[in-house]
């Protein structure tokens, strides 16, 4: 049993209307994903470790890591990207353990 380490969470994925596949030649077929990666405790979300993207051919399953897509694949990647926000759950250690410490502060006083 892994007491910490990363996930993965996929945050909003889309099938770009404008994007051709280089390896196939094919139009919107090309799926662009925004990843989330996060640390854990004991499988509870503590930090967010940052996004990647990567992008799949439906047609020919060809997969690009972000570093390797094609100029109009990241062009797309990023206006993706932008819309996209890191959600809350990710912290969601961090806030139980700040909410557990301010209980134990106030319950001294009440």
């Amino acid at each position: 049993m892994f007491l910490l380490g990363k996930k993965t969470s996929e945050l909003k994925n889309e099938t770009s209307k404008d994007v051709i596949c280089p390896n196939c030649n094919a139009i919107n077929t090309t799926k662009i994903s925004v990843i989330g990666i996060y640390k854990h405790l004991f499988h509870i979300p503590f930090l967010s470790s940052g996004k990647y993207g990567k992008s799949i051919c439906n047609d020919c399953a060809k997969e690009y890591n972000l570093e390797t897509m094609p100029k109009l694949t990241k062009l797309a990647y990023f206006e993706l990207k932008e819309t996209v926000k890191t959600p809350i759950w990710f912290y969601a250690g961090l806030i139980g353990l700040k909410t557990l410490i301010l209980i134990k502060i106030f319950s001294k006083y009440f």
